[in-house]
């Protein structure tokens, strides 16, 4: 009984294979192996190999009217950008100054803040800060900041920072800075 079923199997498993190979040859009969470089190819009802080639369509056949390939342009976004194009002690004053702060940006600047540091040569430093009001795009203002105490000296460093703390994003993070001499 085993040995009737496995003949079965057997029979069952060629069938198959000879029917598959049959409907895969169709009636154009079986795709031949063509030599390196050549590639098969159907032809009224019937494969052989021939040279391999590209083959254009006729100038007359082509689509003329076609419209231009589109072109990539860089994106622009529009960013706000402070930044800080001078300082200088303000006439008569030992510790006000006055910062010209500009948005180089494209979008207009909202309110933001200025921030000024005082370093004394021992390194000690002292801070304050003020408001730089709302900039529209190429606007300029002059910002008069104090930073106390008193006891400024020749060759003191002073350093002016518009978005000290990073709150806006901007076109150009790195030109927000101004040092100077005190004089």
């Amino acid at each position: 009984m085993k040995m009737f079923n496995v003949t079965t199997l057997v029979s069952a498993a060629v069938l198959s294979v000879v029917a598959f190979n049959a409907m895969a040859a169709g009636s154009s009969g079986p795709k031949p192996r063509c030599p390196l470089g050549q590639i098969a190819v159907l032809e009224q009802g019937s494969w052989h190999c021939e040279e391999a080639k590209l083959k254009a369509k006729e100038t007359t056949q082509r689509n003329t009217s076609a419209a231009p390939a589109a072109t990539l342009q860089k994106a622009k976004i529009k960013l706000p950008d402070y930044a800080v194009l001078g300082a200088a002690r303000k006439m008569g004053t030992t510790d006000t100054f006055v910062v010209q702060v500009k948005n180089m940006g494209t979008a207009g600047a909202p309110q933001g803040v200025l921030f000024g540091q005082h370093y004394l040569k021992n390194n000690q430093s002292w801070g304050a800060d003020a408001i730089i009001p709302p900039l529209a795009p190429g606007q300029a203002k002059a910002i008069t900041i104090t930073i106390p105490p008193t006891n400024y000296e020749r060759g003191d460093r002073m350093v002016f920072a518009a978005d000290y703390f990073k709150q806006l994003v901007e076109s150009n993070e790195n030109n927000n800075k101004y040092a100077m001499t005190y004089k």
